[in-house]
């Protein structure tokens, strides 16, 4: 049986991808669209798992900071029984702090700070 010319032709014109699979270039965005995908994927895994596990000592820092920076600033401008009992409680949220009870220190701080708040309005 004779072969014909059409047989050992090889593709010609837009398509040459469609005897090998994919491209170099369609598989480069491919390939960055999983990348990209895997990365996501991750983050949100670590951002709900350090939501699950509820406050840190980090945050509790930054309550009772914030608070101590607001006594100070209201102990310039008035002097009120209403800023020891705030006083107290941020010493409160310090020693649970201490003691790695952050719900209770930051809740002790948030006290702290309305009563602050509460003072000098």
């Amino acid at each position: 049986m004779a072969r014909t010319w059409a047989v050992k032709r090889k593709p010609i014109g837009i398509y040459p991808a469609l005897r090998g699979g994919w491209t170099r270039e369609a598989r480069a965005g491919h390939k960055f669209w999983m990348f990209l995908a895997a990365v996501g994927c991750v983050l949100g895994t670590v951002t709900m798992s350090s939501v699950l596990t509820g406050p840190s000592a980090g945050a509790t820092l930054v309550a009772i900071r914030v608070a101590k920076q607001e006594l100070l600033l209201a102990k310039r401008i008035i002097r009120d029984p209403l800023l020891n009992e705030a006083e107290s409680l941020l010493i409160r949220a310090s020693s649970t702090l201490k003691d790695r009870r952050y719900e209770e220190s930051i809740m002790a701080a948030r006290e702290a700070y309305q009563k602050i708040m509460d003072s000098t309005r």
